[in-house]
């Protein structure tokens, strides 16, 4: 064997050498980082965009393999039968939800039922009025709206609804104002009768703006009058006091359209 030759044969040695060397390497960081992530748990990711109500089945989803340090079991969905639903209800998406998406518990829920004669209503809540952060769904509230004076009547603020359960709440959105600006504002779903439901419907068209009133735990007690308008107002600023048996509910309600 010549000088080339045995120059030839120690580089592939050296070559295997580090070859050897690189694998056991990889295979060492392998190791640390199976030993770091611990074991793996399986989850449900969408595997198409559910919009807000709809049905979130099997053929919704695929189970794949995370870290489980990362998905905590109490959080992450890892089976779409162990989130408790009666019997007679699908579980459906609380609000719109995109593919790709991890499923975590607060993500579904089960199908809202309706009894005859109910009918379930959402409508867009601004966030700085709707007691940002405290309706919680199954609380009770009192909706009201304020009107702006029309065809030289009065302008009022009037309780649309009495202790009306929500039924649920969706994620926080932006909004663009009439006048500009962005304004943070949240769906709420309620289930009303059909009469209850026309005159929410109507409120948040044309009313200047909705509010949502947190009614204790303990029972709302009386509501008193269901409105109160711009006379009213005067009449308090100059000490007036209406006359006996006269209550604001004898007017009529203000129309905004």
């Amino acid at each position: 064997m010549n000088p080339r030759q045995r120059r030839g044969v120690l580089l592939m040695v050296v070559a295997a050498i580090g070859a050897v060397a690189v694998f056991a390497s990889v295979f060492t960081y392998l190791n640390s980082q199976q030993d770091r992530l611990g074991e793996f748990a399986t989850v449900l990711r969408l595997s198409e965009d559910v919009d807000a109500y709809q049905p979130v089945g099997e053929d919704s989803v695929e189970r794949v393999q995370v870290p489980r340090m990362y998905f905590d079991p109490e959080v992450f969905i890892t089976d779409l039968a162990d989130v408790d639903t009666p019997a007679d209800q699908e579980l459906v998406a609380a609000s719109h939800l995109e593919e790709g998406v991890y499923l975590q518990r607060g993500m579904v829920q089960p199908q809202p039922t309706l009894t005859t004669g109910e009918r379930e209503i959402a409508i867009m809540v601004d966030a700085e009025t709707g007691v940002a952060g405290k309706v919680q769904r199954g609380s009770f509230v009192d909706i009201y709206g304020t009107f702006q004076p029309r065809d030289h009547g009065e302008a009022c603020a009037v309780r649309i609804i009495t202790e009306v359960e929500v039924l649920d709440i969706g994620e926080l959105r932006s909004q663009e104002r009439e006048n500009g600006g962005v304004s943070g504002v949240v769906p709420v779903t309620f289930r009303l009768d059909p009469q209850a439901a026309l005159q929410l419907a109507y409120a948040e068209d044309f009313s200047t703006k909705l509010r949502l009133a947190l009614v204790s735990a303990d029972g709302g007690g009386s509501p008193g009058a269901s409105e109160f308008c711009s006379g009213d107002f005067e009449d308090l600023a100059g000490g007036a006091t209406p006359d006996e048996g006269e209550t604001t509910d004898e007017r009529p309600a203000p129309h905004g359209g």
